[in-house]
C-alpha cells in the first residue's frame, strides 16, 4: 500500500510538472527532474526528432558516453525503437518479437560497451505524430524492465506528449507574434493595444516615440514592444485614455488629436476590437507643428512621394507650382493624385484636403 501510494504521489507531481512547464525547454527540464522517481533506470534520456525522424536535440541528466556510438552504430539496428516507432507504444527490449534480434543488435552491442544490458523506450506524440522518444537502459546485472515499468512509461509518453504538444504549439504562436511585431515595427504610424481597463498591451516603435507626450511618457518598451512602467506611471496618455473612455460609453470608434509642450502634435483614431477581446487598438501618426500641414492616419496607405505630394495639395499648391516644388513635371503630379485619389477614396483636390483636415482635428 504504501509503495502504491509513493508511486501515485511520484504520478501526480511528474503531471504537475509537464503541465506547468510552457516551453520545450522547461518540459525537458521537468521531464530530467521527475522521471526517475517512476522508472528506475541507470541511464535515461529524451530524443526529439526533426521533420525527417532524425534525432535534432537529446536531453540526459548526464552526457554518457555510449551516445555519439549509439547515433553511429546502433539507432540504425535497434529493433526496441523499429518497434515503437512502427507500434506507437511503449516496449522493452525483453519483450520484442525476436530476442535473439536484440541480442545480435547495433543497439544491444553499443549498450554493452557501456555496461548496460536492458533497453525501454516509449514514443513521443504530438498531433498524431512521433516527435521524439524516451529510452531508459538498466546495466547487465539488473532486473529487466517489468510490466509495472511498462506502465510507468506509457504514463510519462502520454503526459510528455501533452506538454511536448502544447510547447510546440506556444512556441509557434510566440514565433508569428515576434514575426508580426517586427512587421508593425517598421509600420510608419504608432498603434497602440490597450484593455477597456486601460492596462497598455503593446505598442510598436513609433508608438512609442511618438506618445512621448511633455512630462508624461507612456513608458518603456518591454519584451516584444510590451509597454511597462515608465517611472511608475502605467496611465495611457490623455488621447487614449478619452477614447477608452468614449468606448466604455458605447462608441465604437474615436478620433482626436492633442499637442505635447514642445508644439508636436499627433493624430489619434481608435477602434474598440469588440466586447470579446475588451481591447483597443490605436492608429497614432505625426501632424508636425503648427507650421507644418496636417499628416494624418489616412495618409499611411500612401507611399512616401505620394504623402508629399498630398501635403502639397493640402497647402493649396497646383499641380504645377508641386511639381516645381517636388522637382516632377505636372503630368506626373497628375500621375500622382489619380493613385492618392484611388487609395484614399476621393475623386478630387477639395475631398483630399477635407479628408485629411478632418481626420486631424476630430
Amino acid at each position: 500500500m504504501t509503495a502504491l501510494r509513493s508511486r501515485e504521489s511520484a504520478r501526480r507531481q511528474f503531471a504537475d510538472a509537464m503541465q506547468s512547464a510552457l516551453t520545450l525547454d522547461e518540459v525537458g527540464q521537468a521531464f530530467i527532474g521527475h522521471v526517475d522517481d517512476l522508472i528506475e533506470a541507470d541511464a535515461f534520456g529524451l530524443y526529439r526528432f526533426g521533420p525527417d525522424a532524425r534525432p535534432v536535440d537529446v536531453l540526459a541528466p548526464a552526457q554518457y558516453g555510449f551516445m555519439d556510438m549509439y547515433e553511429q552504430y546502433g539507432r540504425s539496428d535497434d529493433p526496441v525503437l523499429q518497434f515503437v516507432l512502427e507500434q506507437c507504444r511503449p516496449i522493452d527490449s525483453s519483450r520484442t518479437i525476436c530476442p535473439d534480434h536484440w541480442q545480435r543488435s547495433g543497439a544491444r552491442a553499443v549498450l554493452a560497451e557501456a555496461g548496460l544490458a536492458h533497453s525501454l523506450e516509449a514514443p513521443v506524440i504530438a498531433a498524431g505524430t512521433v516527435v521524439g522518444t524516451i529510452n531508459f537502459a538498466r546495466e547487465l546485472d539488473s532486473r529487466a524492465f517489468s510490466s509495472s515499468d511498462l506502465v510507468s512509461a506509457r504514463f510519462v509518453s502520454e503526459q510528455l506528449s501533452l506538454a511536448i504538444e502544447r510547447a510546440l504549439r506556444f512556441e509557434a504562436t510566440r514565433q508569428r507574434l515576434s514575426t508580426l511585431e517586427s512587421a508593425l515595427d517598421r509600420v510608419p504610424h504608432g498603434i497602440v493595444v490597450a484593455g477597456l481597463d486601460s492596462e497598455p498591451i503593446y505598442a510598436n516603435q513609433a508608438a512609442r516615440r511618438l506618445l512621448q507626450l511633455g512630462d508624461r511618457p507612456l513608458g518603456h518598451a518591454g519584451h516584444a514592444g510590451e509597454i511597462c512602467p515608465g517611472d511608475g506611471d502605467r496611465h495611457l496618455p490623455g488621447p487614449l485614455e478619452e477614447a477608452i473612455d468614449q468606448f466604455r460609453q458605447g462608441r465604437r470608434v474615436h478620433a482626436s488629436s492633442s499637442r505635447d509642450t514642445s508644439g508636436h502634435r499627433v493624430a489619434v483614431k481608435s477602434w474598440l476590437l469588440g466586447e470579446r477581446h475588451g481591447a483597443v487598438v490605436s492608429v497614432v501618426s505625426s501632424m508636425g507643428t503648427d507650421e507644418g500641414a496636417a499628416r494624418v492616419p489616412v495618409l499611411a496607405v500612401l507611399s512616401r512621394r505620394e504623402q508629399e505630394i498630398a501635403q502639397l495639395v493640402a497647402e493649396g499648391l497646383t499641380a504645377k507650382q508641386i511639381g516645381e516644388r517636388a522637382f516632377i513635371s505636372e503630368n506626373t503630379v497628375k500621375q500622382h493624385l489619380k493613385r492618392i485619389f484611388a487609395k484614399t477614396d476621393v475623386s478630387s483636390r477639395a475631398g483630399l484636403v477635407q479628408l485629411m483636415w478632418s481626420a486631424g482635428t476630430q
